[in-house]
């Protein structure tokens, strides 16, 4: 029997008017790229949720895709797929917030206006709290993009978020992060082991990544 795995990519995006939103410049490439080498493994159940990415990242062959929007869909979207047992890699660089409002119409330029932004729900600490109830627990994977103190800031989202593995990548360095077709990481574990990934192209770091995680949920690929 295969295992479930639920692998987010990209942006979310968070509108104020029909034309316009906040987003971040993911592509999507990274999450893409560990779906695929899932799908490839021949062991996974995969669902891939991307949000609004290049049509190249938008499915993966052998997966049952799934195209979302806002933060909000993504977070229903993962939640309809999160079953026991299953492994959730969070790789989705979802807004952290959204406007209070949203205009119905395009805002003209002379109205010049004031935007109030309000939290998005926290997917990966909705799936824990989830996860508490279910058995047997699923395997929840974090990522975190920083750009300073990142170790303090990774390992406070892998206890705050009841996390078992979590993908630090330093997007202050050169050739790692969004829109790069390279990337490095930290991988700290919930039991105190930490690993690095050295600079590798995505569609590498991806297959490195399946195998750091079926190495900890004791897969066999």
């Amino acid at each position: 029997m295969k295992t479930k795995i639920i692998v987010t990519s990209g942006p979310t995006r968070e509108h104020f008017d029909p034309i316009r939103f906040l987003s971040n410049p993911s592509t999507g490439r990274m999450g893409h790229s560990i779906a695929a080498a899932a799908v490839a493994t021949g062991q996974f159940e995969v669902v891939y949720i991307a949000g609004p990415v290049p049509v190249e990242f938008a499915t993966v062959t052998g997966a049952q895709n799934f195209s979302v929007t806002s933060t909000d869909e993504m977070q229903a979207a993962v939640g309809d797929h999160l079953s026991g047992g299953c492994i959730l890699v969070m790789a989705a660089a979802p807004a952290d917030y959204k406007p209070q409002f949203r205009s119905p119409v395009k805002i003209k330029k002379t109205e010049n206006p004031q935007i109030n932004l309000v939290p998005n729900p926290d997917i990966l600490k909705t799936m824990a709290a989830r996860n508490r109830s279910l058995s047997p627990r699923a395997i929840l994977i974090g990522f975190a993009a920083e750009t300073h103190e990142t170790e303090k800031y990774a390992l406070g989202k892998l206890k705050d978020k009841e996390l078992d593995m979590i993908f630090l990548n330093d997007v202050s360095k050169t050739g790692a992060g969004f829109a790069s077709t390279t990337n490095e990481f930290t991988v700290f574990y919930r039991d105190g082991r930490r690993e690095e990934l050295a600079n590798a192209p995505k569609e590498q770091l991806g297959r490195t990544i399946i195998g750091c995680i079926a190495s900890y949920a004791g897969l066999n690929l």
